[in-house]
């Protein structure tokens, strides 16, 4: 007789990202496995998630989505603390489902930090799934930075076990004082195949020119972090001196109507073009001919390693995941337009048909979609 392990995964991410789309795959294989019962609590108003959960549960009988009214919000750690109402009925939810283990997705320390409470006051095992170990003064809202990295050391501390997605996250998280075991589960791509008629129904669609040279920042619109406005000035003086080059911002988030007004404003419709989400990448990848990825931090992003699939170079900020993943030649330091400036003028010049191949190589070794759930669930439940 089998015996069936029961696994809750929670997640109160706002918004649909990288690292909600890992945890998924993480959950969906988890689930597709004979001996677990896997229910995924998230919060109902995160419409790509909940889609993407339904889309799975057809697919799996052993796959319960369950919407939960709670999100992660500005100094959601002091929140945790003092919202007791929310932290007994997150506790509460966790023991209808009654599960030998809970994995929490944690974008940051912050986020999520209310169900690794509960879940420690209920005395299950938990593991906290998390991309990112930045201070405070880096990754969150310039308030009261100090109080909080002291309080997030004690979330640290809470999970029995991390996992998370790189080498140097995992000394991020020992320095910000995880005492736990840290493994290290790279993220896993599906395979993209890149077509020359895509390239050309691509660039006839937005009108890039034969000779221009596309450049495309894709993910959430968010300048805290993401920085479309900075790459945006930065075009603006490439712009200048001549018209053979173009921007393509693709993603959408908080401040994507602020970026169309720039746009707008500093007259640069005919150099950059904010497009939705697209449900085929390859087509975006197949049409540009460079990833920008100007953030200010990062965990290791999903869209550098299908670009790296898809042998495109990258100009990106000399930190966090690209820092570990990207030649040299290829990184500026982060907020630096002259170096961005310089950074994708030699990227444009040179011959890197050596190092594409090398990426695709190494991304082919070490970011394995097929192997990226087996590696998980080693990880989380071993």
């Amino acid at each position: 007789m089998i015996v069936r392990r029961r696994i809750l995964f929670y997640s109160d991410a706002p918004e649909y990202g990288g690292h909600e789309a890992m945890t998924l795959k993480a959950a969906t294989y988890l689930s597709s496995r004979n001996e677990c019962d896997v229910a995924f609590a998230h919060y109902q108003g995160n419409s790509r998630l909940s889609q993407k959960l339904a889309e799975h549960t057809g697919q799996s009988s052993s796959l319960t989505p369950l919407q939960i009214p709670f999100r992660s919000r500005t100094l959601q750690s002091l929140r945790s603390f003092v919202c007791r109402g929310e932290l007994r009925r997150i506790q509460s939810l966790m023991a209808d489902v009654n599960p030998e283990t809970v994995i929490v997705s944690q974008g940051r320390v912050e986020s999520g930090s209310a169900a690794v409470l509960a879940a420690k006051r209920l005395g299950v095992r938990t593991v906290s799934y998390i991309p990112m170990a930045h201070p405070v003064s880096v990754s969150g809202r310039p308030m009261a930075t100090g109080a909080r990295d002291a309080l997030n050391r004690y979330f640290y501390r809470l999970p029995d076990k991390f996992v998370t997605i790189s080498t140097g996250v995992r000394a991020m998280l020992r320095a910000r004082g995880a005492t736990s075991q840290i493994a290290v589960v790279p993220n896993g791509i599906e395979p993209i195949t890149v077509r020359s008629c895509d390239r050309q129904e691509f660039r006839a669609d937005h009108g890039i020119e034969p000779n221009q040279f596309a450049v495309a920042v894709v993910g959430r619109i968010e300048f805290r972090q993401k920085r479309q406005d900075f790459a945006l000035r930065c075009f603006a003086r490439l712009a200048e001196k001549g018209k053979n080059w173009k921007l393509l911002f693709v993603g959408s988030g908080p401040d994507e109507r602020t970026l169309r007004a720039m746009i707008c404003d500093m007259k640069l419709a005919d150099f950059a073009e904010v497009l939705p989400w697209s449900a085929n990448p390859a087509n975006i990848y197949a049409g540009i001919d460079a990833l920008l990825i100007p953030s200010r931090f990062e965990g290791v992003p999903l869209v550098m390693l299908e670009a790296m699939s898809c042998g495109l170079p990258i100009a990106a900020s000399d930190v966090d995941g690209m820092a570990e993943s990207l030649p040299k030649g290829w990184l500026f330091p982060p907020g630096d337009a002259d170096a961005l400036i310089d950074t994708l003028a030699a990227i444009r010049q040179q011959d890197l048909t050596a190092l594409l191949d090398a990426n695709r190589e190494k991304v082919a070794a070490e970011n394995s979609f097929a192997e990226f759930g087996p590696r998980f669930a080693r990880a989380a439940l071993g």
